[in-house]
């Protein structure tokens, strides 16, 4: 993987209960993080050492928490924070340890909302749902928390997920598998299994049922960073976003 665009900075609170930070960004056009839940983090600057020094440097400018290097707990492994448009963005995730929620004085520009979370409550399944986000057609839902009518979705969802080991040894293809013994369930009739990636099926997509049926939380963790229902089928992308397609025909 290229070396890194951006980093960002996991602070993890060892007690009273453990928590980890997380700020609401400042809405601003043509920011694809625009108003939603993230670490703090940014792009790195050409006067930066080292990617670790981007994210402690990002950490003191929008939150105004300054740690040092010492408070380094682990480096995990770049990411690959994919927008709507290219090009993406590698980031490098550092984990810092401390030993509770210290206050954060937020830069009105970069952020609006600063809170701790516990972590117990973001490893809670019941806590997670497949959802539609604002400003994406109500048929695309993803992976998420609700934080305070906010959620905590996308790359951020991804990254915790992975730090938490929430989807380890799990495969998206049990949640297209789920989709499609769903839409048989409801009366449609299987026509070609799967192969390469794409099921038919004859029949035609309960739309609103699939997306109510889907989207209710529930007591697992979602296994899909994408399903997208459709009146003539339906798309997964799974963990590693792999595509899983189930169209229609007749």
């Amino acid at each position: 993987m290229p070396e890194a665009d951006a980093a960002v900075a996991i602070v993890r609170a060892r007690g009273p209960a453990e928590s980890v930070l997380l700020i609401r960004r400042a809405e601003r056009e043509g920011d694809s993080w625009s108003g939603q839940w993230s670490f703090p983090g940014g792009r790195r600057d050409p006067e930066d050492r080292d990617s670790l020094d981007t994210a402690l440097r990002e950490l003191a400018e929008e939150c105004g928490i300054r740690l040092g290097r010492q408070d380094l707990e682990a480096a995990l492994a770049p990411a690959v924070a994919r927008r709507r448009t290219p090009p993406f963005l590698v980031v490098a995730p550092f984990v810092f340890a401390v030993d509770g929620p210290l206050p954060a004085a937020l830069d009105p520009r970069e952020a609006v909302e600063a809170e701790w979370v516990p972590i117990g409550a973001l490893r809670d399944p019941a806590r997670h749902c497949l959802r539609p986000v604002p400003g994406l057609p109500p048929g695309m839902l993803f992976p998420a928390v609700d934080l305070g009518g906010c959620p905590l979705w996308g790359f951020t969802y991804r990254l915790m997920a992975d730090w938490l080991e929430l989807t380890t040894n799990r495969s998206g293809v049990e949640a297209a598998q789920a989709v499609l013994d769903f839409l048989l369930s409801r009366g449609l009739r299987l026509q070609r299994g799967w192969a390469d990636g794409v099921a038919e099926v004859e029949g035609p997509i309960p739309v609103e049922r699939v997306i109510a049926h889907f989207s209710a939380p529930g007591c697992r963790i979602p296994l899909a960073n994408l399903l997208e229902v459709r009146a003539d089928g339906v798309r997964v992308v799974g963990l590693a976003f792999e595509e899983y397609v189930i169209r229609t025909v007749g």
